[in-house]
């Protein structure tokens, strides 16, 4: 069977979960199960046949699991969003659209990666201005604590799509020096580092990532941003030293954080004991914890969980949501889909032809799937908990399509990876 056929059967095995999942929610609600009311999961299942087909034209030789995972996440998020948020469903569905329609155009216009690393400046600037524009007054927007939206019409996260031009930056920097990066040249004490000017670009990229802490007090893309800096560096050079030294100096930027920035210590001192003002600032985590318990292993059943008691579950809380409806073993499947999508990424990263598209792979997988491991951490307590959405699951627009697109860029990676008909080159 070829890989756009598995696709296809894979797609057609998943859209009966998708549907009935749906009509679950349909039916808790009281509305009656016909064509009209199943529109959104048919829909989205045709949808996803469409970009399946365009696939089947512009990357005939892509991993065949990868469309199948996203549709798989797109349809619980769209479930429970209509479960926990019937009012924002249908801006979901359109933004869920959108984002299938720009993951078709990525494919379309990028084709070839090694052609979109020439402009790796130019995305280097993009993003960094993409990050810092909330900070422009009259044009940012604080919602709950945090600058990171911009005024434009609905409200917007740029910071979203900062991180897929970040990503294209380190993945086409990394592949092009990452000979450089690997013999240290320059002796400070005991150690030898790359020189300077080698690791200057790299650098700003981990001062941004602090300075988003401060000033848009945004814990959860600052911590993306520098994780992603790191993995992405060891993976090209294959030190361990830079794990050793990045993590030092964030746990060094860490302890300054905390000890002058109010943010940071509530953020901390409620991941530490979220009892201590229940009422307060730990209110969302102690009714977080309340509903994972309450879901137990199998659930409490679609729709009968208490989760509309937590703020803004349908976005940062989702997962707490469906642990407590589905159960433990509805929240591993969750799980277990993310993890088969960091399994399929890193397997088109290993398999690519050239370096800047195993960096790419490595660089699309992390963002999304890293993502996903800091906000199911905080839910869970895990780690302190930080303002991210749950990929293709969470309600909002802005993820949405950063998600797309970097599902986009993982695929043309897939395509160009097989091998077939070409010769393995470096980047």
């Amino acid at each position: 069977m070829s890989r756009r056929n598995t696709e296809l059967l894979l797609l057609c095995l998943a859209a009966p979960f998708v549907v009935l999942l749906f009509a679950m929610v349909l039916v808790q609600q009281g509305t009656a199960l016909s064509l009209e009311s199943l529109t959104a999961p048919l829909g989205l299942f045709a949808a996803f046949v469409v970009a399946h087909i365009a696939t089947r034209f512009l990357a005939k030789n892509a991993d065949p699991a990868i469309l199948p995972i996203t549709f798989g996440l797109s349809g619980i998020g769209i479930a429970f969003v209509t479960r926990l948020a019937p009012d924002l469903a249908v801006s979901q569905i359109i933004w869920l659209f959108v984002g299938i329609a720009c993951m078709v155009i990525t494919l379309a216009v990028v084709r070839n990666i090694d052609r979109l690393s020439q402009y790796k400046y130019t995305f280097m600037v993009l993003g960094i201005i993409l990050l810092l524009s909330p900070m422009i007054p009259g044009l940012g927007q604080e919602i709950l604590g945090s600058r990171i939206w911009l005024k434009l019409g609905p409200s917007f996260q740029p910071g979203e799509i900062a991180k897929i031009c970040i990503v294209i930056f380190l993945a086409s920097y990394l592949a092009q020096n990452r000979e450089m990066l690997s013999i240290f040249t320059v002796r400070v004490g005991r150690f030898r580092v790359p020189d300077l000017g080698t690791l200057a670009p790299l650098l700003v990229m981990w001062a941004i990532s602090f300075i988003i802490v401060v000033f848009e007090k945004d814990l959860g893309s600052a911590l993306v941003c520098f994780v992603l800096f790191l993995v992405m560096l060891y993976i090209a050079s294959g030190k361990k030293l830079y794990l050793v030294v990045g993590f030092r100096l964030a746990a060094i930027g860490c302890v300054f954080l905390y000890q002058f920035f109010g943010h940071v210590q509530i953020r901390v001192n409620t991941w530490l004991d979220p009892f201590s003002d229940a009422s307060g600032n730990g209110y969302q985590l102690c009714q977080t914890l309340y509903s994972l318990a309450d879901g137990g292993m199998v659930g409490v059943g679609i729709g009968n969980g208490l989760a509309e008691n937590i703020p803004v579950v349908e976005s940062d809380f989702i997962f707490a949501a469906i642990a407590e409806e589905t159960g433990l073993l509805g929240g591993a499947a969750v799980l277990l889909l993310y993890l088969s999508l960091c399994i399929r990424g890193f397997a088109t990263a290993a398999r690519a032809k050239s370096d800047v598209s195993a960096m790419m792979a490595v660089g699309c997988t992390v963002t999304i799937v890293l993502q996903a491991f800091i906000i199911v951490g905080g839910v869970t307590r895990l780690i302190p908990l930080t303002g991210l959405t749950l990929p293709f699951i969470s309600q909002g627009g802005s993820s949405l399509l950063a998600s797309f697109i970097g599902i986009g860029l993982l695929l043309r990676c897939g395509d160009e990876g097989t091998g077939i008909n070409s010769e393995v080159r470096d980047g």
